[in-house]
């Protein structure tokens, strides 16, 4: 490095937020124990505001973050839960500059297992993850509509289940990108049931089941 250039910033591990006392340290000068961890300022554009950096609050164990503690990111994302090992693992919650939040179960920095997200439109999805996406069995609730979708997702998206109207009706049955294709379907109105499939958004029905009751039992029993 020249003479003339500087240093780059270094984290500040500090006994508190507020304070200017640096944090506990082990014998060979790692932090160790509980403080405050701040970061330096992430690099900005000459018309843009400087940003606050990083901030890890909570134990360290030989320079790594350990048991439960509070991360926020110079963004606004903010992180609190569970640490092994430096990485987020356990459980925790995650709050975004959105508004919207994810709370449940990490591993590894990954949301993986069981959670709730809560999107910053209002919905809602309760259920299983798997790197980071809907990997499952899970509940999607459709805030605007008020339409459930409840059943099996696959990286991300809805395989197989039901779809749950407003109104009571409901689509069972397998589906391609989010949309539903081929299944049953239950009208609430006149209490209809019968198989058949979608094509362009359309409900293309098969005849009636009307007293065939072996085929309505069936049918009731995987809708219902």
């Amino acid at each position: 490095m020249a003479d003339d250039e500087e240093a780059p910033p270094t984290p500040q591990w500090l006994a508190d937020k507020e304070g200017e006392n640096p944090g506990p340290y082990n014998e060979d000068g790692l932090p160790h124990g509980k403080g405050v961890m701040k970061y330096p300022p992430p690099p900005v554009e000459e018309d843009e505001d400087e940003k606050p950096g990083d901030m890890y609050e909570g134990p360290m164990e030989n320079g790594k973050r350990q048991g439960k503690g509070k991360y926020t990111w110079s963004n606004g994302t903010i992180y609190e839960g569970d640490y092994v090992d430096n990485k987020k693992h356990g459980r925790g919650k995650f709050t975004f500059p959105d508004k919207s939040t994810y709370e449940g179960e990490f591993v590894e920095d990954r949301i993986e297992g069981q959670g709730t997200y809560v999107y910053s439109n209002g919905d809602i999805y309760q259920g299983q993850f798997l790197a980071g996406k809907r990997h499952g069995k899970g509940m999607y609730h459709y805030n605007e509509v008020s339409c459930q979708m409840v059943g099996e997702w696959a990286d991300g998206g809805f395989t197989h289940g039901r779809w749950v109207y407003k109104d009571g009706s409901m689509f069972y049955g397998d589906f391609k990108g989010m949309q539903p294709a081929q299944g049953a379907y239950y009208f609430s109105t006149s209490q209809l049931l019968q198989r058949g499939t979608f094509g362009s958004g359309t409900w293309l029905g098969d005849e009636p089941l009307l007293g065939k009751v072996d085929q309505l039992t069936e049918l009731y029993q995987q809708v219902l």
